[in-house]
Parts: C-alpha cells; structure tokens; sequence
C-alpha cells in the first residue's frame, strides 16, 4: 500500500436522504433519517458523536455528511443546531435577553408544538413573537434546578412509569437510553436519565427507608404506648 494513501472518511451521506423541517429539533431529524435508511435511532446517534461522548450531541458537520445536505441547510431548518457542536458551524443571531423568563410555560408549549411539526413562522404569528424568539424557546432546554444543584430535563409522569419499568427489568442506564429512543421515541438525554436515577430516584427512596422506622412508632390518640 502506498505511504501517501488516505483512508476513506469516517463518514458518509446515507442512500436515503431526508429534509429537515423546518422548527425540528436534531434528535427528531436523525431518527427519521435512521428509519427511513433502516437504521437503528441509536445506532446513528452514537455513530455521529463517536467515542468517548457516544451519547453527546453530534457535531452538525458529521449529520450534515451523512445527510447529505449543507451544514447551512441543517443550520437554518434544525431548531437546535446552534447547540451542536462543531468548529465551522454557522453563528445564528439569538435575543440579548431571555424573552420567556417568566413565561416558561409558553416556552414549553411552543416547543411541543414545534415537535408535532408546527412551522416556525406559524408559531410565531400564532403567539405574536419574532422568529428569533421562537428559536430561543426551541434552543433552550427546558432545565429544572434539584436541591443536588444539577439540572436536567423532567422526567415524570407516563415517561418516569416507564424507566421505573425497565429499571425493574434489570436495565441499565445505557440499556435505558437504547430503548427509550429506539422503540418509544422519547427525546430524553442520557445525563437526564443518568440523573433520575443517581439523585431523584435515589432520594425519593432514601426518604421512604428513613420514614419508615418513623410511621411505625406513631401511636394513635388515646392509644398508650407499651413500656420500655
């Protein structure tokens, strides 16, 4: 083999090609694009981040590659492509301020629409706020700060039933994430999954193992307490 004989590159556009949506968030697009090119969502994911951040977000140059369109397209269409990494990758002008400070309920449900494939210009006529604002509520992670001082996604309700699930089934974290994304398609990060487990789930039963000694010894009223 020559000395000056290049390897092929890592990565590659996939036969199928999809476009974004316009408002789609990053991991919705690559879900699609792995489906549509059967492909596991994971399997993709952890292709375009590579080691040793397998679950981080993908650089936006590695998914533009693979999906075989411009990271400037990606750039304009995808709603959180500013959060993905990459050294060429466009600078999109945001508000100074945070215009959903104390409306971040709206944020919330703006981002869920977007989600269902509302359009970002519909949402901003629907909600009388300019296209740069509906970026920011589809940028921003909706964070909530723990007594831990961490921050990470919500996980209740329907979604934290089914970890509990899966958690009884003798899966783990990564085991977790794979499922989550492959057969329920959750958009749940790992460290948010990483950090129901360590601190929320934890604590909940820290506190149920030191009340339980507690609700034992409560004494009805009139009851008398047997002596020592």
């Amino acid at each position: 083999m020559p000395m000056n004989s290049e390897l092929p590159p890592r990565y590659a556009p996939l036969p199928v090609r999809l476009r974004p949506c316009l408002g789609e968030s990053s991991d919705s697009y690559i879900r699609r694009l792995a489906r549509a090119n059967h492909l596991k969502p994971s399997f993709l994911h952890c292709y375009l981040s590579g080691p040793p951040q397998w679950f981080a977000r993908p650089l936006l140059e590695h998914l533009a590659t693979v999906a075989g369109h411009s990271p400037e397209a990606l750039e304009r269409a995808l709603a959180d492509a500013s959060a993905l990494g990459g050294a060429n990758r466009p600078r999109r002008r945001l508000p100074r301020k945070n215009p959903f400070a104390r409306r971040q309920d709206l944020a919330h449900r703006i981002a869920q629409e977007a989600l269902k494939g509302t359009r970002i210009h519909t949402l901003a006529k629907r909600y009388n706020l300019r296209c740069w604002d509906i970026r920011f509520a589809l940028e921003t992670p909706r964070l909530t700060t723990t007594e831990t001082g961490q921050l990470a996604d919500p996980i209740t309700g329907e979604l934290a039933d089914l970890i509990e699930n899966m958690i009884s089934r003798g899966l783990n974290k990564r085991q977790i994430w794979i499922e989550l994304m492959d057969d329920h398609d959750y958009l749940v990060k790992y460290h948010s999954i990483r950090h129901y487990i360590d601190y929320t789930r934890s604590g909940r039963q820290r506190k149920k193992r030191s009340a339980s000694p507690l609700t034992s010894n409560l004494v009805a009223p009139g009851q008398r307490t047997a002596p020592d």
